[in-house]
């Protein structure tokens, strides 16, 4: 049962079913990088304008790739291994460390006095 009251499982809630894989249909896919953006534990590997694969032992079956998908070109499979307790730590911190790379990467804004007064001094150098 979902945290809704719903007995129907949510996206990404495969506790007590049967664990299931990304696959990405490579005939299919168009390189877009949506995947790999969305993957929580950076399962896809690919690069922009490439198609991109799933690698097996990393992938969490969270599903969160599957909506940002514009040609429908991943599928949910078994997995022909299986699933550790070494495995499921490495996936847990390859997550923490991708919070960690995007926390880093955030940019962030000054406020409104520190803008004029950068913009001051740009404009002091002319």
């Amino acid at each position: 049962m979902s945290c809704t009251g719903s007995s129907r499982a949510t996206l990404g809630d495969n506790r007590g079913l049967e664990r299931k894989i990304a696959i990405v249909d490579e005939a299919q896919c168009i390189g877009c990088a949506r995947c790999i953006e969305a993957c929580p534990v950076d399962a896809i590997v690919g690069a922009q304008g490439y198609l991109h694969t799933v690698v097996e032992d990393w992938c969490i079956g969270c599903e969160l790739c599957l909506p940002p998908c514009p040609v429908d070109c991943i599928d949910l499979a078994s997995p022909t291994r299986t699933w550790t307790p070494a495995l499921k730590g490495a996936a847990g911190e390859r997550g923490r460390r991708r919070q960690q790379r995007l926390r880093a990467s955030t940019v962030q804004s000054h406020d409104a006095e520190s803008r004029k007064s950068i913009l001051a001094a740009l404009l002091e150098r002319k």
